[in-house]
């Protein structure tokens, strides 16, 4: 059994990576598809300069969902995540309490995580970064 998971441990990270950013993508493209709505929920929020603010959101989303699915300057990519979903938790959903359904931090948290690990392992064997670093891309041995 152990050489199985082995073999299929590279593609199980690169499903996460290219979910996790899908995920993220799309956020950030409904984000700039709806530019006006978004800064005014960041206003609702107390948020400093919303429409500076909605940028970084954005491109933290989008961009870094981009970075994680094809793999590329992925540590980036993730921080651009990571980042993004701290702020989502700490300035929105944690006083929500854990539960999604009452607007809770489980789902932004869960993304932090997954792009924290990608900060600290990279993006692993099928990736650009892989492609074009030729070398090992996580600390870890999948």
């Amino acid at each position: 059994m152990k050489g199985i998971r082995e073999q299929l441990a590279p593609l199980a990270l690169t499903i996460l990576r290219a979910y996790t950013g899908i995920v993220m993508a799309v956020h950030g493209y409904q984000k700039f598809q709806n530019l006006d709505a978004t800064i005014g929920v960041f206003t609702q929020l107390g948020m400093p300069m919303p429409d500076k603010l909605v940028w970084l959101a954005i491109a933290g989303e989008f961009l870094g969902g981009l970075g994680l699915i094809v793999g590329l300057l992925t540590p980036l990519a993730a921080f651009g995540v990571f980042a993004t979903m701290f702020v989502a938790v700490s300035q929105v959903h944690f006083k929500n309490g854990l539960l999604s359904s009452n607007n809770g931090y489980e789902y932004p948290m869960t993304l932090m995580w997954i792009a924290f690990f990608f900060i600290m392992n990279g993006a692993g064997k099928y990736s650009l970064d892989a492609l074009f670093c030729k070398k090992k891309q996580s600390g870890i041995e999948i």
